[in-house]
């Protein structure tokens, strides 16, 4: 279904946004009250989902860098990185919000020789061993990066081979998939917007620049002209907003790194990415109505966070609220479009209920007769302006469009009048019309009259 106002805001703040807008809001359909919340706050403020660059470095660095001294280890051994498909996100915002609302947990199905190492390296790799036996098992990761240090460790420890999925299936399914082009041991997964195998006659993953120790989990925020809203309205305020920041930190089982008491920023570590992003969206949505604006970026690192948000920024240029972190193999971001472009075309909806009844009401007066329509063409623009007062611009603007519907439905009934409604008909409203005008002369003159 095609949103009118959300494509109409989508259009309206591209030139001011140095990227690629994705979408306008999600059609994702929730089902639980926390998915209900992020998707409505997503359409609610029209948050656009926008593309702004690839990855700075080649997937196989991030591979390697993402497994540390693992990758040195497997370098050692000569396994490599071969890509076996390329994913094409027919709609990638509905993909990304699956992945913000969806529990984080990854599987990995795996084979092994020994029972007692497979429970070593679980543990080792914060998993759960699900079910073991004859060889093979199921693994439960707390997220898809610690399902990926467990994976890549099969071949080299368990001299098996493993596959991570979504679902128990859908591990069980990369796994089969994967066979096909491994002769050897290998580990199946998906990263940076492909699907990956390491095995023994792969490409050699690079060496590791630096070690990620943690997913993307840490999220850095500030309130945006801080400084002028303590001005404002005190720094009590300042601190009533951060508490409530921090609430939902909490409520997303986020552990506050740094914060100062009557600061403006706070950084934070969620278990997940998904819980952080969770978190980013909650706390823009619940602050909108204090007309605050907040920056927020997602990272594995403090630093990578904070970049993140610094890059957005200096790719937008409006003030507005924003969630940045990397999706794939791109950095995007969370955008909240320019105030004009929700106060004119976000009010699309409830001005289109309106201009069906008044385009009803102008074009029927019309078809009866023109002259009883001339009312309403004063009256209905300056009614929508009346509506949009708070912004003259945007009040000129929505004048303007009703002066045009009204226009249109005359030129309708005008149309209607003169094509289908029957000659004796219109012959006899035009005279009944005569004959008040008239007696409406009559009244005035003796009224005229009777005046001293």
């Amino acid at each position: 279904m095609i949103h009118p106002s959300r494509l109409f805001v989508k259009l309206s703040a591209s030139p001011r946004v140095d990227g690629e807008i994705v979408a306008c809001g999600t059609k994702y359909d929730p089902i639980t009250e926390e998915e209900r919340e992020i998707v409505e706050t997503l359409n609610s403020m029209y948050m656009l989902l926008t593309r702004f660059e690839g990855y700075p470095l080649p997937a196989p660095q991030v591979i390697s860098n993402e497994l540390g001294e693992v990758a040195e280890e497997l370098r050692r051994e000569g396994f490599g990185l071969t890509k076996i498909e390329q994913f094409k996100y027919d709609d990638p915002e509905v993909a990304l919000v699956s992945k913000i609302v969806l529990d984080e947990t990854r599987y990995v199905y795996c084979t092994y020789r020994n029972e007692n190492d497979l429970q070593s390296l679980a543990h080792e790799c914060q998993c759960t061993v699900l079910e073991c036996g004859g060889g093979e098992a199921t693994v439960e990761a707390p997220s898809k990066f610690h399902a990926l240090r467990f994976a890549v460790q099969v071949p080299l420890r368990l001299h098996g081979s493993a596959a991570i999925g979504l679902t128990q299936a859908a591990a069980t399914e990369r796994f089969a998939k994967a066979e096909r082009h491994a002769d050897s041991e290998f580990a199946a997964f998906s990263k940076i917007g492909a699907e990956w195998i390491i095995h023994r006659g792969g490409d050699p993953l690079p060496p590791p620049r630096r070690t990620n120790t943690a997913p993307d989990r840490i999220l850095y925020l500030d309130i945006v002209g801080s400084s002028e809203l303590v001005r404002e309205r005190g720094r009590r305020y300042l601190e009533g907003i951060m508490s409530r920041v921090i609430d939902v930190i909490n409520e997303e089982e986020g552990v506050v790194l740094d914060h100062r008491r009557g600061g403006d920023d706070v950084i934070a570590r969620f278990p997940t990415k998904s819980r952080a992003l969770r978190a980013a969206i909650k706390i823009v949505g619940r602050l909108t109505e204090d007309d605050v604006k907040i920056k927020i970026g997602i990272g594995d690192s403090r630093g990578r966070a904070a970049e993140n948000a610094v890059t957005v920024r200096e790719r937008v240029d409006y003030d507005c609220s924003y969630i940045a972190f990397r999706f794939g193999p791109y950095l995007v971001a969370y955008v909240e479009p320019p105030d004009y472009a929700v106060r004119i075309f976000g009010r699309i909806p409830s001005e289109s209920v309106r201009a069906v009844g008044a385009s009803a009401i102008v074009g029927s007066l019309t078809a009866l007769h023109p002259y009883l329509a001339l009312p309403f063409f004063v009256y209905f623009p300056i009614a929508a302006a009346h509506r949009n007062r708070d912004s003259a611009s945007v009040a000129v603007v929505w004048f303007l469009i009703w002066v045009l519907v009204t226009l249109s439905a005359a030129w309708f009934g005008l149309y209607v009048r003169e094509h289908y409604l029957p000659r004796p008909l219109v012959l006899e409203m035009n005279a009944l019309f005569s004959q008040l005008m008239n007696l409406a002369k009559t009244m005035a003159a003796r009224a005229g009259a009777g005046t001293p």
